[in-house]
């Protein structure tokens, strides 16, 4: 049996990597990543070895056909000159793998992180060499040098090895698929390395501590971050997303807020009903900032957001260093919706803007259950309210 164009065309990545046999000894090499090549074994010096003609659809079923042909002739003719090839190097095979990776990666910065790593420590150490010519123990050189690296703490310089032991692998993982070699020895590279320390998660107060937080907010003397800290605790939004916030994001009168997908972690906008609590601090803050394109405008300076450690250092000076952090909020409303509420799991989670792991699920569910959220967040402002309503005052007021 011969392949057809339309079978070629057809065949899809599996769990692992496959191949569609033509005649003659051509096959298709189909990677789970989907990449397809053109290739065929051959014996040489009594070793049996590949030569790949090209990637489909680049070169075509015919293509290959002719290719395969010709090689065939010239190694019966010269045996070595049909053999030889020039591999790519470590650095250009790279390069090829971020052009098709970078595009699926959630932002910018997360973009520029995973070029940065292999600029700065891989290419200038392997960069030039053939991907072919780089054993295990240069890669593992490569990795350990990361951590012995100046310039950072410790768990720093670790965490960045583990980054580049994982895309270093990645790179050989794709040079294999795309048949530029048949074997290496990138598996594993982390064994080599220090464990990562465990992160501790944001800190965050007690439930029935949430009165007592509110009322130490009421007396921030700062009036943009005190009701910045308001909103924070009413939408429980990643501090990121809220310090870009502007006036123009506002829909139904306010009701609404629809954070655009450059500033949400999981690269989707993000719809965050406001209650009428929350339209309320949105009221106050129009006198101070209203006239700016930002909802929280920097006091300090103008035409700027408040800074990345505001919230944070307000925390401090109110008592909740170690405590509490900005992050935390959205920690406590995790927790109560999921224990208190009566809100389905998956409508917390929607307004949590959790990443979703299917991606058409996460398409199709950025805006779902949106009446439902509605009623949680005012359910979340309530709430709030009532904490507030019944703890004390703070001694000092």
């Amino acid at each position: 049996m011969t392949l057809t164009a339309k079978a070629v065309e057809a065949a899809r990545p599996g769990d692992r990597a496959y191949k569609l046999a033509d005649a003659g000894g051509l096959y298709l090499y189909v990677a789970p990543t989907g990449l397809k090549s053109w290739r065929a074994n051959y014996v040489q010096d009594g070793r049996q070895r590949t030569r790949t003609y090209g990637r489909f659809p680049e070169v075509s079923l015919a293509q290959a056909r002719a290719a395969h042909a010709s090689a065939k002739v010239q190694r019966a003719e010269a045996p070595d000159a049909a053999t030889a090839r020039k591999v790519p190097t470590f650095e250009a095979v790279a390069r090829e793998w971020l052009r098709i990776k970078l595009p699926g990666l959630s932002n910018g910065k997360h973009q520029g992180q995973v070029v940065g790593t292999l600029e700065r420590f891989v290419f200038p150490a392997i960069g030039a060499l053939p991907v072919d010519q780089i054993p295990r123990t240069r890669l593992v050189e490569v990795v350990q040098a990361v951590q012995r690296g100046a310039g950072a703490a410790g768990a720093q310089r670790i965490e960045t090895a583990h980054r580049v032991a994982g895309r270093v692998a990645a790179v050989m993982g794709y040079a294999q698929d795309a048949g530029y070699i048949e074997h290496h020895g990138a598996a594993g590279l982390v064994r080599v390395l220090q464990p990562r320390k465990v992160q501790k998660p944001m800190a965050s107060i007690p439930a029935d501590e949430t009165g007592a937080l509110l009322r130490a907010i009421d007396g921030y003397d700062e009036p943009v971050t005190r009701l910045g800290l308001r909103l924070l605790a009413l939408t429980f939004v990643r501090v990121g997303e809220l310090r870009g916030m502007r006036w123009d994001e506002l829909r139904e009168d306010g009701a609404i807020w629809v954070v655009p997908e450059a500033r949400m972690k999981v690269g989707l906008p993000h719809v965050v009903p406001l209650a009428p609590q929350a339209q309320a601090v949105l009221a106050e803050l129009r006198p101070l900032t209203g006239e700016a394109e930002l909802v929280l405008d920097s006091p300090l300076r103008p035409g700027h957001a408040l800074s990345e450690n505001t919230f944070l250092f307000a925390l401090y000076r109110l008592g909740y260093r170690g405590r509490m952090t900005a992050h935390g909020f959205r920690a406590l409303a995790s927790t109560v919706l999921n224990e208190r509420s009566g809100f389905a799991h998956d409508v917390i989670e929607r307004q949590l803007a959790h990443k979703e792991t299917d991606a058409v699920r996460a398409a199709y569910n950025r805006a779902q259950y949106l009446p439902q959220r509605r009623a949680l967040m005012a359910w979340w402002a309530d709430w709030l309210g009532q904490q507030h309503a019944a703890a004390r005052p703070p001694a000092s007021a």
